[in-house]
């Protein structure tokens, strides 16, 4: 009588994972909806980021007064930069990223300054300023996302850019810095 009983709970047991394992199905179902609105307006727009001289701004621009082949410790190099939206639309706006080549670590600082002028190759910013970013010239990011800065259409600003050396920067060595930027419709 105890092997029958035996028996009885050993089939019991199996059955009971048959349907453990059985109903471990997936189901999927397919959603479709349509629906019919009035008529409407769809207007377009061109979203075009452009950087580089006041007047001059372009795609990809090489922003050759920023460096220097004589950095000695503690020298900097800094040069402005305009960033213009000659798009006709609104756009948030953002420094995306940063690359450094080379082995001489760089410091950058970024900062907004009125117009070129006020950010001279030598001193500091001048006028009303906004400090964006200070840090690692390699990976930064201003400001930090998800922020970003709005440009009305055909509106500008101007980025003070500094890249300073430290104290003890290796001999005969460069570095070289890529500056993206990422423009995106409000």
């Amino acid at each position: 009588m105890t092997n029958k009983h035996g028996r009885y709970w050993a089939l019991a047991a199996a059955s009971v994972v048959v349907v453990v394992f059985g109903s471990a199905q997936s189901t999927g179902a397919l959603w479709r909806d349509d629906e019919v609105v009035g008529g409407g307006t769809i207007n377009s727009g061109t979203l075009d980021i452009k950087v580089g001289p006041n007047g001059a701004e372009v795609n990809d621009y090489v922003l050759a007064a920023l460096g220097s082949a004589d950095l000695g410790p503690n020298g900097f190099s800094q040069a402005p930069l305009s960033i213009r939206n000659s798009g006709n639309v609104p756009f948030n706006f953002r420094l995306q990223g940063t690359t450094a080549t080379g082995t001489v670590p760089l410091f950058l600082t970024a900062t907004t300054v009125v117009a070129e002028d006020n950010c001279p190759a030598t001193g500091m910013p001048t006028g009303t300023t906004s400090l964006l970013y200070s840090g690692n010239a390699g990976g930064a990011q201003a400001p930090v996302p998800p922020a970003a800065r709005l440009l009305a259409s055909g509106a500008r600003e101007v980025w003070c850019f500094r890249l300073a050396v430290g104290a003890t920067p290796p001999q005969s060595a460069s570095s070289t810095v890529t500056f993206s930027f990422r423009a995106d419709q409000t």
